[in-house]
């Protein structure tokens, strides 16, 4: 009679689960519709290996965020974080959030698409805010996903989705 009760328990649970969900849905699913999302990016760069050229550059740590490209109005959001460490002090991270300008080019205007094979759709283009003046990040127009480890330690990560 016990294992009755526990598999009644267990799909009444499953069931308000499954429509907590389906209730929530409609907004997710209406997420940027009046923006014409044309594209959202996700990327991710680590930069951990004290010895490789590009981290000597940018430094030790890591970004990551995702970006709405949106169509009507060439701009976009974009939600994030970066984070950096030095070997023996410690480190720390920051916040990325807010809007973005986006320009399309046919060749990259900056990283981390310059490391990738050519894309024959062009890139979006934006810049962040950087202590030495706007850092510019291109990205594939062309839907995928785009990955590069140059050395040990480095790791480049690109989604581009509809």
């Amino acid at each position: 009679m016990r294992p009755v009760r526990i598999l009644r328990t267990l799909l009444i649970g499953g069931l308000l689960a499954a429509n907590s969900l389906l209730a929530s849905a409609p907004g997710v699913a209406a997420y940027g519709k009046a923006a014409q999302p044309l594209a959202q990016i996700e990327f991710s760069a680590n930069c951990n290996n004290p010895g490789f050229g590009l981290c000597q550059e940018v430094g030790l740590g890591g970004i990551w965020f995702w970006v709405e490209i949106d169509g009507r109005n060439q701009r976009g959001d974009i939600a994030g974080a970066g984070c950096g460490h030095v070997r023996g002090d410690g480190g720390g991270g920051g916040s990325i959030r807010g809007e973005i300008s986006w320009w399309w080019s046919a060749s990259p205007q900056g990283l981390p698409a310059v490391v990738f094979a050519p894309d024959p759709d062009g890139y979006y283009n934006f810049a962040l805010p950087g202590p030495g003046g706007p850092e510019y990040f291109s990205f594939p127009v062309t839907v995928g996903h785009h990955s590069a480890h140059p050395a040990a330690g480095v790791a480049i990560e690109v989604q581009v989705a509809p």
